[in-house]
C-alpha cells in the first residue's frame, strides 16, 4: 500500500467553478477528477431542491463513528491510530479503483469545504497525504455570494422575496433587496474561510475563475504541470472545449435559469443584486480578502451600489 496515492486537491468556496473545472480535468486522457467528501468531520442532513431530505457526509466522520464499536486495541492501535489508518486505507482503495477503471495517472478530488471545516480540510491533506498538491481555486466573493443564493432559492428562501420574485415570478413583487443578513453572513464567511487557509502556507498553485473565463487552456496548462501529466496546447484546448457551459448546462450562454445549478455561468454578475447595504455588510465580514485578492484596490466600490434594486417582473 502507497504511502502516498497519486491523489492530489482542488479546494475551493462552493460556487466557485470547481465542477467546470473538474470537467475540464477530466477530458484529460491521464486524469480522473470526482468529489469524496473525504475530510472535514461533517455529518449533517439537509434539504434538497426537491423538498426531500439526504446527508451531507465526509469520510473521515464515518471513520470516527465507525471506530466508536470496533475492537481496535485488538489490533494494538488505539481510536486514533486505527481512524487515520483506515482514512489513509480508503484514500489508497479509491484511487486504486479509480485508476484501474480508466487508466488514469492522477486522481484529482475536489473539495468545498463543508461550512466551518476548511482549516480541517486542508489540515487533513497536508498530514494524511503530504506529497499531494494543492490546488486553490478562487472566484470573487461576491459573485459567489450571488451565485450561492440563486443556488438555494429551493432550499432556504421560501416566503422571501427573492423567492416570490424567481421561483413563483411574481408580477407584484418588486424585489428591492436579493439577500437578507442571514444568507450574506452564510456564504460570506463560507468563502472567508477558504480564502484565509491558505493565508499561512499558500497552496502549491492558485488559479481563479476569472482567469478560467479569460483563457482556460492557459489556465489547464498550468494545473496539468502540477499534477505532472502532459500540459501541451492542444490536449489543454481539447479539455477547455468538453467543459463549455453550453455543454454543462445544455443552454446558451446568453440564457439564465435562475434554480438550474449552471445558473448563468458569468464574471461580475453580483452587480446586479448587490446593494450599498450588502455591500457594507460583506466587507464587514470579509474583512480585506476582495483587496488581498486583487479583486478591488480599496473599499470605495461599496460607493457605487444603489441603495435598491428595483427589480420588477414587468
Amino acid at each position: 500500500m502507497s504511502s502516498n496515492p497519486p491523489i492530489h486537491f482542488v479546494v475551493s468556496a462552493p460556487r466557485s467553478g470547481s465542477t467546470w473545472l473538474t470537467t475540464a480535468l477530466n477530458g484529460h486522457p491521464e486524469v480522473f477528477a470526482t468529489e469524496h467528501r473525504l475530510f472535514g468531520n461533517f455529518a449533517e442532513i439537509w434539504q434538497n431542491n426537491d423538498g426531500s431530505t439526504s446527508p451531507r457526509l465526509t469520510f473521515d466522520s464515518y471513520a470516527k463513528a465507525f471506530a466508536v464499536h470496533y475492537s481496535h486495541d485488538q489490533l494494538d492501535l488505539n481510536n486514533r491510530q486505527f481512524i487515520e489508518t483506515f482514512q489513509k486505507s480508503f484514500v489508497n482503495f479509491i484511487v486504486d479503483f479509480a485508476m484501474r477503471r480508466n487508466d488514469a495517472k492522477v486522481v484529482v478530488d475536489k473539495i468545498t469545504p463543508y461550512p466551518g471545516t476548511a482549516h480541517l480540510v486542508v489540515e487533513q491533506i497536508r498530514k494524511l497525504l503530504p506529497e499531494s498538491k494543492i490546488i486553490q481555486l478562487v472566484r470573487d466573493g461576491r459573485d459567489v455570494v450571488t451565485s450561492g443564493t440563486f443556488d438555494w432559492l429551493l432550499k432556504d428562501a421560501e416566503g422571501t422575496d427573492r423567492h416570490r420574485f424567481f421561483v413563483n415570478q411574481d408580477l407584484s413583487v418588486r424585489l428591492d433587496r436579493f439577500f437578507d443578513d442571514a444568507v450574506m453572513h452564510k456564504w460570506a464567511a463560507n468563502w472567508r474561510e477558504t480564502i484565509e487557509v491558505f493565508e499561512t502556507k499558500p497552496a502549491d498553485t492558485h488559479v481563479s475563475y476569472e482567469n478560467m473565463h479569460r483563457h482556460q487552456p492557459s489556465e489547464l496548462q498550468r494545473i496539468f504541470a502540477v499534477l505532472g501529466v502532459s500540459n501541451d496546447e492542444t490536449t489543454a484546448s481539447s479539455c477547455a472545449e468538453s467543459a463549455t457551459f453550453e455543454k454543462m448546462s445544455g443552454r446558451s450562454i446568453v440564457s439564465e435559469a435562475p434554480t438550474a445549478k449552471a445558473r448563468k455561468g458569468a464574471v461580475g454578475d453580483w452587480r446586479n443584486y448587490f446593494t450599498r447595504h450588502d455591500a457594507e455588510l460583506f466587507v464587514q465580514l470579509t474583512g480585506d480578502c476582495l483587496v488581498n485578492l486583487g479583486y478591488e484596490a480599496d473599499a470605495s466600490w461599496v460607493d457605487h451600489c444603489p441603495a435598491e434594486l428595483g427589480l420588477t417582473n414587468a
